[in-house]
């Protein structure tokens, strides 16, 4: 039963990734739990991979403009790049001084935020293949995003000046609406692109209600606003 239910797992990760709508995904996994119930085999006996016909299904399906998945992805990398530039702020304001940023750091910070949004579009290799892909991403993402940080020790001229307290303070809003859309897609995204499985919960699993899933929405998205306070007010204080 395991190997069933992470059969069908992987089978409607790889339409999600593809943009198949959720009633298409619901009607296809019923379809392969109505075969494997009257066959008596698993679906990897009948269906082969669930990755390849996953892929033949999407040819022939619909596909919407954007998943929830994907959405949310672009959101996130959004609130991260906004969250990191105006906490750097935080600290130059405490000191009267302008966010600075040198020809090094800059380029640096443009690659790191560039990678952040380039997020959604990667997203199908990076989940397919976690290892060979996924992680090498991450360690690039961090290295460049290290690398910015580092470089703003050298005894460079400022390349990019900006005015410290606009940027600390008009930055917060936008993470707060960022997270304000991210909850609203956790929670009222799917709506009518909601997968509807036949398949029946694995034992020791119980069904998440909509209060679990409102409660699980809100600390996601209250996560990076409230990050920001914390490292904004850490800056100021150690100024």
């Amino acid at each position: 039963m395991r190997a069933h239910h992470a059969w069908c797992e992987d089978f409607v990760l790889e339409l999600r990734l593809r943009d198949v709508p959720g009633p298409v995904i619901g009607d296809r996994l019923g379809e392969v739990e109505s075969h494997c119930t009257a066959a008596g085999e698993t679906p990897e006996e009948a269906f082969g991979d669930p990755a390849a016909y996953a892929a033949g299904i999407a040819e022939e399906s619909p596909t919407r403009p954007a998943s929830g998945f994907r959405r949310i992805t672009a959101l996130s990398a959004a609130q991260v790049a906004a969250l990191l530039v105006g906490t750097a702020a935080a600290r130059p304001w405490a000191r009267g001084e302008d966010l600075a940023y040198n020809a090094v750091q800059a380029g640096l910070l443009g690659v790191f935020v560039l990678l952040l949004l380039a997020l959604p579009r990667v997203l199908g290799p990076l989940v397919r293949r976690p290892w060979t892909v996924g992680l090498p991403f991450v360690v690039v993402v961090q290295l460049t995003g290290l690398g910015a940080a580092l470089a703003g020790r050298l005894d460079l001229p400022a390349a990019v000046s900006l005015p410290a307290a606009p940027v600390a303070v008009g930055l917060f809003p936008v993470v707060l609406v960022l997270a304000w859309a991210v909850h609203r897609e956790l929670v009222h995204g799917p709506g009518d692109d909601a997968v509807l499985s036949p398949l029946p919960p694995q034992p020791g699993t119980a069904p998440r209600g909509a209060g679990g899933r409102r409660g699980i929405a809100a600390l996601t998205a209250a996560m990076l606003p409230v990050a920001y306070l914390v490292l904004a007010a850490f800056g100021r204080l150690t100024a």
